[in-house]
């Protein structure tokens, strides 16, 4: 336990914001380290276990699968993915694990053609575990794009460093490469269909002792743009999983894509699951006990000694409220609190005014459009909004200002709370 009250807060705070810093843990680490298993109340405050779900779903199906699992940014996706590698029978299931932003700017369009290139360089990047020698993966990167006119001389030059990095800085970097690989899907995609499900289905023959890979895509939840940007962002995500949708199927293996809340894809076969907010709140506006005992023992184990009241005293509760029930909005709460140099525990005031803060930080830039869908949803919790202001509706769940209450009988919808004082009921 921390000896002074600097301490606690120092300690406290790095639990916390763990991917900052020189000593940032990985998202294992993080896992390894801090996980509380929330699934474990069979009709808790979070629904029901979709990551023994998905297991049994990729167990029950020969040949290969694709899923959706969908939810809010900070809801606690990559916690559950990380908790589904560990699930899986690696006697028969080899996880693969690959984070699209350590390729592509989520606040920018997605390029199709670019996107399955860094599937396939992500692939490669992340599947060093399965034993595979880096030498036949670099040649089968070649031999794909031999095959769709695409120049690799220069990204597959291994005396700059692994081939699959030198892919990541062209994806990032380089306009001429994008626009080779946009040229190749557009001009003839049916062969370059062809090709990259030829490269996938040599990756599975690769594979040691007939094992399954199950690739996990992440944060394409990620994606949503800037104000000017949203409904670009948004169709370039939607037309992806819409258009391209046999293109995301790989053969022979198993393949999981995180996909924004407000992504409705047209024509989608596959399951789509939903990983929210912990509620926090019944539709009366009453405590759900569960969920806030829930995120206590979140906080705790996050917390010197186990002890978030040190610092909260008998606010806890409160607090978890006003994050609405999600991780990211929770620790971003208690990191403000974290910050200020006060007696512990912090006072009434000191929480008014990071609320304060954080209200008046989410609220800048709404559109009159979204507050009144935010006015609508207060007093209906039912997320309506015309057609020509759908793409101010699913702004605000993307943005996790409408949060989805999916526990219960029938789903409903609430304003996050922090804003819930700046928005009046329609008549």
């Amino acid at each position: 336990m921390a000896d002074t009250d600097r301490e606690y807060r120092k300690a406290f705070y790095h639990a916390l914001n763990v991917h900052q810093g020189a000593r940032m843990l990985s998202e294992k680490e993080e896992f390894e380290r801090y996980y509380v298993p929330i699934y474990d109340q069979p009709d808790g405050p979070v629904g029901p276990d979709l990551v023994k779900e998905m297991a049994t779903a990729i167990d029950f199906t020969t040949g290969g699968s694709v899923q959706l699992l969908a939810g809010y940014r900070g809801a606690g996706k990559t916690t559950e993915l990380l908790r589904l590698c560990r699930v899986l029978d690696r006697d028969v299931y080899v996880p693969v694990y690959w984070d699209i932003e350590d390729y592509f700017n989520t606040e920018l369009p997605l390029e199709e053609g670019a996107f399955f290139i860094g599937l396939a360089a992500g692939f490669v990047d992340n599947c060093e575990g399965a034993g595979i020698p880096k030498e036949k993966l670099i040649d089968r990167i070649r031999r794909f794009f031999n095959r769709i006119e695409v120049d690799s001389s220069a990204v597959l030059d291994t005396s700059a460093g692994p081939a699959s990095f030198n892919i990541k800085a062209a994806l990032q970097d380089d306009t001429s490469f994008r626009n080779q690989v946009k040229k190749a899907l557009s001009s003839n995609r049916r062969r370059f269909k062809e090709e990259i499900h030829a490269f996938f289905d040599a990756m599975v023959d690769a594979m040691p002792e007939g094992k399954t890979p199950v690739f996990i895509v992440d944060s394409l939840d990620h994606y949503r743009g800037r104000t000017g940007t949203f409904d670009e962002v948004r169709e370039s995500v939607e037309s992806l999983f819409s258009v391209y949708s046999s293109e995301l199927a790989l053969p022979r293996m198993h393949v999981i894509y995180t996909v924004p809340v407000y992504v409705k894809p047209i024509g989608w076969g596959g399951q789509i699951w939903p990983v929210l907010n912990v509620k926090v709140r019944e539709r009366d506006g009453s405590d759900c006990r569960e969920g806030i005992d829930l995120l206590r023992q979140v906080l705790a184990r996050r917390a010197p000694g186990g002890d978030p009241e040190r610092l909260l005293g008998n606010q806890v509760d409160r607090v978890i409220r006003a994050s609405g029930g999600l991780f990211r909005d929770l620790f971003r709460l208690v990191s403000a609190l974290l910050l200020k140099d006060g007696r512990l525990p912090v006072s009434v005031t000191e929480i008014n005014g990071v609320e304060r803060q954080q209200r008046s930080h989410i609220a800048t830039g709404l559109s009159e459009e979204q507050w009144e869908i935010l006015a609508t949803v207060k007093k209906t919790h039912q997320l309506r909004a015309p057609r020509e202001h759908l793409a101010e509706a699913w702004a605000l769940q993307a943005l996790g200002y409408v949060l989805c209450y999916r526990n219960g009988e029938v789903d409903w919808f609430g304003v996050h709370p922090l804003l819930g004082p700046l928005v009046t009921k329609s008549d």
